[in-house]
């Protein structure tokens, strides 16, 4: 965030973490206050800026669709059967209350890491059915090949693969969501299994 104490002097404050948009807000009515500060300005994870006036109108926009989203996913397949399943769980919050949606279905895939991409396409498209956009989500899963994929750290040679990432990337990218994948034990990921 960044502050103009007056036209010539510019003060930018952070934070070791982001903050929500209510907490900015709050923030920034608190500052304005002051006749010290104008030209209140904040920036966001992608690296746009906001006065408040508009952080207060996207505030109101936000409080109609999911907030804190997490995201479970877990896919798994029988070469015998040629059957995978899918399995996800999202925890959000909506209008001050917490929800959980958790759904499990069952297709005709190829590979076991096909069926683990398949499984984080569901979650995002159910992100998109429950109207979630312009957030952060934490997406967590014990695939390790479907999140270093995604996160870049690790190539994609497989074209089947490959087709998955692209159309899990587009639908963040179109919905405006901004990821951070965490890689957890399948131990920890009992719900979406």
């Amino acid at each position: 965030m960044n502050i103009n104490m007056n036209a010539s002097a510019s003060v930018p404050f952070t934070a070791d973490e982001w903050i929500e948009v209510k907490d900015a807000v709050a923030i920034g009515r608190r500052l304005t206050r002051s006749p010290y500060v104008s030209g209140l300005e904040f920036e966001d994870e992608k690296g746009s800026f906001w006065t408040l006036k508009e952080l207060e109108k996207l505030k109101e926009e936000l409080a109609h669709e999911p907030d804190e989203i997490t995201v479970f996913f877990d896919g798994s397949y029988d070469k015998e059967s040629e059957l995978a399943g899918l399995g996800i769980v999202i925890y959000y919050s909506l209008g001050g209350e917490r929800y959980r949606l958790r759904k499990n279905k069952s297709f005709r895939l190829t590979t076991n890491n096909e069926a683990e991409y398949a499984a984080l396409h569901e979650a995002v498209n159910e992100l998109r059915d429950l109207g979630a956009s312009r957030n952060s989500v934490i997406i967590k899963g014990d695939s390790l090949v479907v999140l270093n994929q995604l996160e870049g750290n690790w190539p994609c040679y497989d074209p089947v693969h490959s087709k998955w990432l692209d159309r899990i990337e587009k639908q963040l990218e179109k919905l405006k969501l901004s990821p951070t994948y965490i890689q957890i034990s399948r131990k920890d990921n009992k719900e979406a299994d």
